[in-house]
């Protein structure tokens, strides 16, 4: 995948023209490699009667076929047979999606997830202490979560990793023992190493309020949030706020607290920088779709969410429309100053990913 190759080689906010429409290329070579390898993603190409050797430019971009993503809840959509891992949310009732992923696509999602956090500045050489609010990945290998944690444990080096989520076998299910966590986070806060946090701000937060935390995790320290609030969604505070709160509460600096809004399906990471912004990469597109038209709205007015990508030849989820609200908001005169903001989740019936599943099952 020549085009793929270098798209991914490069700075992912570099938003130069050259830079651009090496998206597209990368875009339509793998578009004909799914064209190719998977007779629904052909279907529904020509069923809209549109080849992918007519997306030539970022307009053409608007005009690529999308697949709901309960789809992906649904049915199983493989474009290759050589599956190294398949990733899943934690879903219940018929409500799992999963991601398979060959060797190329595997490397592709590593080598894309360390180039966006080491541009916002995220990856470090020196030893971190973890406290991962999710699954331990040994044992839930599946999910998309354990996965994400697993892997933004790599961009450092390590000296101790605790996951807050243990399996206990005489109930056969994970549960969290809040005075371990943070008590773990008080021996952290004793350690000649920094401390990054990973995982739900939900939990962080009731941990923080229920005992009145106030440690000194030092300037080196860390916090990524992911997985949102969910049913917790009534204790949910301003981003904003919460990082000023957890900033006091855990001594650490709030431009080091950021937050990570991913999907099983779509695999690219969207990350705040420094100013507490997801930003949008050159290795994916974001359009915001009316409910009623599925016209593309402009920049700042909120409707549902649609990604695009290219890095994946196992799985044929490049243009998928999700069932969350979002805007995007430009900052600057560029595309590189392009963030997302998520505004929650549309329709009334609630999806159970893995948050909720791990709300769930937090105090068991």
């Amino acid at each position: 995948m020549k085009y793929t190759d270098h798209l991914l080689s490069s700075n992912p906010f570099d938003f130069t023209t050259v830079s651009e429409n090496l998206f597209v290329k990368s875009f339509q070579e793998m578009a004909l490699h799914h064209y190719n390898h998977n007779s629904y993603f052909k279907f529904i190409w020509d069923n809209k009667k549109i080849h992918p050797k007519d997306i030539l430019s970022e307009k053409d971009l608007e005009r690529v076929p999308m697949i709901l993503v309960n789809q992906f809840k649904e049915h199983d959509f493989k474009s290759s047979e050589n599956i190294v891992l398949t990733l899943g949310s934690s879903g219940t009732s018929g409500q799992r999606s999963v991601q398979h992923l060959d060797q190329y696509s595997l490397d592709n999602v590593k080598k894309l997830a360390f180039k966006i956090h080491d541009q916002l500045g995220m990856v470090d050489k020196q030893k971190y202490n973890y406290l991962c609010f999710t699954y331990d990945p040994e044992v839930a290998n599946d999910l998309g979560t354990a996965f994400t944690d697993e892997l933004l444990t790599s961009f450092t080096q390590v000296n101790e990793i605790y996951y807050t989520f243990q399996f206990d076998k005489q109930i056969d299910d994970f549960k969290m023992n809040v005075k371990e966590v943070v008590e773990t986070l008080k021996r952290f806060e004793l350690s000649p190493y920094p401390t990054r946090i990973l995982g739900f701000p939900a939990f962080l937060n009731e941990i923080v309020d229920e005992f009145d935390l106030k440690l000194n995790l030092g300037d080196d320290s860390w916090i990524q949030t992911g997985g949102g609030w969910k049913s917790k969604a009534d204790e949910e505070i301003p981003k904003d706020e919460f990082r000023i709160k957890m900033s006091k509460a855990l001594g650490l600096p709030k431009e080091n607290i950021r937050d990570l809004f991913g999907m099983v399906e779509h695999g690219i990471p969207y990350v705040d920088c420094s100013e507490g912004k997801l930003r949008i990469p050159n290795y994916s597109r974001v359009f915001i779709r009316d409910p009623k038209t599925l016209e593309i709205l402009p920049h700042g007015e909120i409707g549902l969410i649609q990604f695009l990508c290219s890095y994946n030849s196992s799985y044929p989820a490049m243009s998928i429309l999700t069932t969350d609200w979002g805007c995007v908001h430009l900052e600057g005169d560029s595309t590189s100053s392009l963030s997302l903001e998520i505004k929650g989740r549309a329709g009334v019936s609630k999806n159970k990913g893995c948050a909720l599943k791990a709300l769930e099952v937090a105090r068991g």
